[in-house]
């Protein structure tokens, strides 16, 4: 099984999509778009062969169940990501897109858009399809996700409190200053050495043991001198140290603090979260996946848009997910690129998911009338 190809900008041919009377539905987060959002009414991709499969066996059955990413889904995709590119918030903060193709009740195409994890900080975007909502989540989630909001602003002010550039001002200040004054004392000391020797060489007796105090005396005030400016430095430095030293405490606190929160949070999604399919089953997360669910269960793309689609009726088609923004973490996702079902997170989900989803072998575009439609 491919888990990921290379994005291409397929072949374009004459495709006019169908012309319907279909309205979705009116509320005040619209979820369902059109083709023609994404791409042109009169384009469609080349029937070139399906380049990816999600799949997974069904609990029940024990069958391979499957879902293609088609030319036709990837070029919806595609117009997606045209869009995202006209806006530079979205190329900051790189994550997984997802598009669903559906078919409504009514026999009708439409298209449903999906981001991973949080968006901008949010987790219900209008036009995208939310997170998947465990009963009596949505208070929790939001007085959790404002604590983190509250304790991310206090990072950043202590990252930022005056007395960090002040000490690190004064530090380069102080480096300057002592090398400056180093320099002066080694030479001086050259010189002291220098005088030593022609003294012992011209003078005796009282003179000489007069002038070898003398350069002794220079030496030891030489000694008070790095003494008072370490004095000096230290007096100056250590209050904006303690400071320092007392934010980045308070930020250790807050950041073991925030992981806490996000784990009993995860914890409480895990428990909340339910997922159904296309049987009309509706199981809690923690059941579908043995032992500790990694980080993110239940918050890619592809969970959210197939329990949308099965809880609102509507009939998968094909489906196609994407990386864009900046380059993941560990470098394995660049912009642009189509990606298969995450292996962790998603993979294990996919079977139960998929159940009750009728199955259709690829097959060459289906004629209905004077129009051809392309068949999953």
């Amino acid at each position: 099984m491919t888990s990921r190809s290379h994005t291409t900008h397929h072949s374009i041919t004459n495709y006019q999509l169908p012309t319907t009377n279909y309205q979705p539905p009116t509320t005040k987060i619209m979820t369902l778009h059109l083709p023609t959002d994404f791409i042109s009414s009169g384009c469609v991709a080349d029937d070139s062969p399906v380049s990816y499969w999600y799949e997974g066996y069904c609990p029940q059955t024990g069958k391979l169940l499957t879902l293609p990413r088609t030319p036709f889904v990837e070029a919806i995709a595609i117009g997606l990501m045209q869009q995202l590119a006209t806006e530079a918030r979205y190329s900051h903060e790189g994550k997984m897109y997802g598009v669903l193709l559906v078919e409504t009740a009514a026999g009708e195409q439409r298209v449903l858009k999906a981001f991973s994890g949080l968006l901008h900080g949010c987790s219900t975007v209008a036009g995208w399809v939310g997170a998947i909502e465990g009963k009596e989540l949505a208070l929790e989630e939001a007085r959790t996700l404002d604590m983190l909001a509250a304790m991310k602003q206090e990072l950043i002010a202590l990252q930022q409190i005056p007395e960090r550039q002040k000490y690190a001002t004064l530090v380069q200040d102080f480096e300057t200053r002592w090398q400056q004054l180093t320099i002066l004392h080694r030479d001086r000391k050259q010189q002291r050495q220098f005088q030593r020797q022609v003294f012992q060489d011209t003078l005796a007796g009282v003179a000489l043991v007069e002038a070898l105090a003398q350069l002794d005396e220079q030496s030891r005030q030489d000694g008070i001198d790095r003494k008072l400016f370490k004095r000096q430095r230290d007096c100056l430095l250590q209050p904006l140290q303690q400071a320092i030293e007392q934010a980045d405490k308070r930020m250790y606190e807050l950041k073991q603090q925030r992981k806490s929160l996000s784990r009993q949070l995860q914890a409480l999604m895990h428990a909340s979260y339910r997922l159904s399919n296309f049987a009309g089953e509706s199981l809690p997360l923690q059941q579908l996946m043995a032992g500790s669910l990694p980080t993110g269960t239940g918050a890619c793309c592809a969970p959210k848009l197939l329990h949308y689609a099965a809880t609102h009726n509507l009939k998968p088609l094909a489906m196609a997910e994407f990386w864009w923004g900046s380059p993941s973490t560990n470098g394995e996702k660049v912009q642009g690129e189509f990606y298969g079902a995450c292996t962790e997170r998603c993979q294990p989900l996919m079977g139960f998911l998929l159940s009750g989803l009728q199955q259709r072998s690829p097959q060459p575009p289906l004629q209905r009338g004077n129009e051809i439609f392309p068949t999953p």
